[in-house]
């Protein structure tokens, strides 16, 4: 909070000179990270730092060892592993995702897509399969696009120690809807194509 507060006494003087400042911060399995990014708007008018502590939704996925903190302009949906975890997607959208899909008149492609991983991304043991959900999404992609919202499949494995007892995987699956108006650069921190996970990571 008192980055927070020295940042906003010095804030307009920056812009005044064409220069953004943002406070950024990202946790993870090895810990937190904080970092100011000072942007040049007359060079990047359009970008939007992701981690910028004062654009956060409120939005988090929370796995075993750290919380994922999302920023405004992305919708997130957890694709739980455990009970019918079909049927709690059908029944409820979250809020986040709603405003979204009404906004961009996408009330019709989410229920198409969503029908389409129930069906078809389903892997053993009733699980979710990351590689029919990533095929999946990308052939829902472009209906989306075509109105302004990308789609990405994250995942997150880690490893739970028994101690003397060896231990187990968890799995954590979500769908990442951006709208590209508010987040024109958005990357998905556990994108399914660039973190494919291989044995015990909590990164």
């Amino acid at each position: 909070m008192e980055f927070v507060n020295i940042l906003y006494l010095f804030q307009e003087d920056f812009a005044e000179k064409g220069v953004k400042v943002a406070l950024c911060k990202r946790k993870s399995g090895s810990g937190t990270y904080r970092w100011l990014e000072f942007i040049d708007t007359d060079v990047v008018s359009d970008y939007v730092p992701q981690y910028d502590v004062a654009n956060l939704s409120g939005q988090v996925v929370k796995t075993c060892y750290t919380t994922i903190e999302f920023p405004n302009g992305v919708a997130v949906e957890e694709l739980k592993r455990y009970g019918n975890a079909r049927k709690k997607l059908k029944e409820k959208m979250p809020v986040f995702v709603e405003k979204m899909m009404i906004k961009k008149n996408l009330i019709n492609e989410y229920n198409a897509i969503v029908d389409d991983f129930c069906e078809a991304g389903v892997g053993k043991r009733k699980g979710w399969d990351i590689d029919k959900l990533n095929e999946i999404a990308k052939a829902h992609a472009p209906k989306f696009q075509a109105k302004g919202v990308a789609i990405f499949i994250s995942h997150k494995q880690e490893y739970i120690s028994h101690g003397q007892y060896g231990g187990h995987l968890e799995y954590f699956r979500w769908i990442e809807f951006v709208d590209r108006e508010e987040q024109p650069n958005y990357f998905p921190q556990r994108d399914a194509d660039s973190k494919k996970e291989k044995g015990c990571v909590v990164m």
